[in-house]
């Protein structure tokens, strides 16, 4: 097979830069050590006939995530690689995407291969063990990068107003790579600070809850507080949110909104229940589109990565695909950053659990333009490949600026797809990268298996941004 030729011939670039690495060196050696276990399998597999198709799909994606790899260990494994940093950050997510996806291809090699010492193949590609190595890593380097970035400012003071101002834009940078783990617990009301009642941007309310922007822990936070008749069993409500938090905490990651936590007040006579999450002050993906349509392509192409990241962590939290259920622009909030958080599926037994009659008022239908074709007749046909046809979608929204089906009404849903898959041709300016052009179209097929993953998406938003960066 051509695509194995390519492969090694990644390979060996990726094993160049490694040994001349001059920073960042464990995380290149342990990239290293995987590609070549990884290696080791394909090797074995690239002659037999029978797996022949399944294994190219395999290995074209494989492919695809190693140039990543080479753009990235080229460019973080130099001594500059702190002014990259500044220029454009991600490099904790960007080296955890690609050491997660070559744990997928693992995965996908060990089913099409019974590799020997299975357990200890797949040890090496264990995500947990991954973060953590990852994250003291990256502390350790940003320790050496501090007397570093001293004297490089000192020498540029004359040229700057003010050194603390860009001093504390640097800090603010750097503690942003290190994602610390989520710590989701049960939260004193003591340690919140309430503030104003909040209408975030294209948020839908009912009468189910009240939001207020809050502070916890000298940040901000928004505080869900929720309305009806509350649940006494105080309990019930700790054990399934316990639950619930250890499922959370497998979604960990930069694109999913998080959660701090619940509080029970019991403080007065009526109990108070809240969630606490993270505040996204930009509001939805849908509402922002609308309000600042002249956004630059790299940040369209940033923010399509973002949402396919998002969609990627839920698909591969388990070996069975955990789904969103009701993926749309209105479901992505928006941070100061321009990152995109997907939310609307977190601690919703914990939520129901408080409540004394659960509020039936939660959407029961999504909204039909998101729907894949497969789903219309037949709902238990939805599935991973249906909810990356909603991502498809949303993609879309965000390289043409707003909504594309707002003011259609479509007799039937056929007619809907039809029409969807036009505006893709007609709508996209013929500015729009041709990568974009290309996921919305592959995500829009009709055949549910035809469609690309999130993780592929994700590797080939990645590359176009590699190349823009270059």
């Amino acid at each position: 097979m051509e695509v194995v030729k390519n492969i090694f011939t990644v390979a060996k670039a990726i094993y160049d830069q490694c040994d001349k690495a001059q920073t960042n060196k464990k995380r290149c050696y342990r990239l290293k050590k995987r590609i070549e276990l990884l290696l080791i399998a394909v090797e074995k597999l690239r002659n037999d006939p029978a797996k022949s198709e399944e294994l190219e799909k395999t290995l074209s994606e494989l492919l695809l995530n190693m140039q990543n790899a080479e753009c990235w260990v080229v460019k973080y494994s130099r001594t500059g690689w702190w002014r990259h940093l500044l220029q454009a950050g991600g490099i904790q997510n960007k080296f955890i995407h690609i050491s997660e996806q070559l744990s997928n291809t693992a995965q996908a090699l060990q089913i099409l291969f019974n590799v020997e010492h299975r357990a200890e193949f797949l040890t090496y590609f264990d995500d947990e063990r991954l973060r953590k190595h990852n994250l003291k890593d990256i502390e350790e380097d940003l320790s050496k990068l501090i007397p570093l970035l001293e004297r490089e400012i000192t020498s540029l003071c004359d040229k700057v107003d003010s050194v603390d101002e860009t001093l504390q834009r640097i800090q603010k940078l750097l503690q942003a790579e290190v994602v610390r783990p989520w710590d989701i617990k049960e939260i004193r009301a003591t340690d919140l600070r309430f503030g104003e009642l909040l209408n975030i941007p294209g948020m839908m309310t009912d009468d189910s809850h009240s939001l207020y922007l809050g502070e916890y822990h000298k940040s901000p936070v928004v505080i869900k507080v929720l309305r009806g008749e509350m649940s006494r069993n105080d309990d019930y409500i700790r054990k399934t949110f316990r639950s619930e938090s250890e499922t959370m905490k497998k979604y960990e990651s930069p694109n999913i909104l998080r959660l701090y936590g619940i509080c029970i007040d019991n403080s007065s006579s009526d109990s108070r229940y809240s969630l606490v999450m993270e505040y996204c002050e930009k509001g939805t993906l849908r509402e922002l589109l609308r309000r600042e349509p002249e956004l630059s392509w790299q940040r369209r192409v940033q923010m399509s990565l973002d949402a396919a990241r998002a969609l990627y962590r839920l698909h591969q939290t388990e070996m069975k695909a955990i789904l969103h259920g009701s993926l749309s622009s209105s479901k992505f909030l928006v941070d100061g950053t321009y990152c995109l958080k997907l939310s609307g599926f977190e601690l919703s037994k914990t939520e129901s659990s408080m409540r004394r009659n659960p509020v039936e008022s939660r959407a029961k239908t999504s909204e039909l333009e998101y729907l894949a074709p497969e789903t219309w007749q037949d709902i238990n046909a939805y599935n991973k490949h249906s909810e990356i046809y909603s991502l498809g979608v949303v993609i879309l929204e965000i390289a043409v600026g707003g909504f594309p089906l707002q003011d259609f009404s479509a007799e039937n849903l056929e007619d809907m797809h039809q029409i969807l898959c036009q505006k893709v041709n007609v709508d996209l300016p013929t500015s729009c990268p041709p990568v974009l052009r290309d996921v919305i179209k592959r995500s829009q097929v009709k055949d549910p298996r035809s469609r690309p993953s999130a993780g592929e998406i994700a590797d080939l938003l990645i590359a176009h941004l590699n190349l823009m960066e270059t």
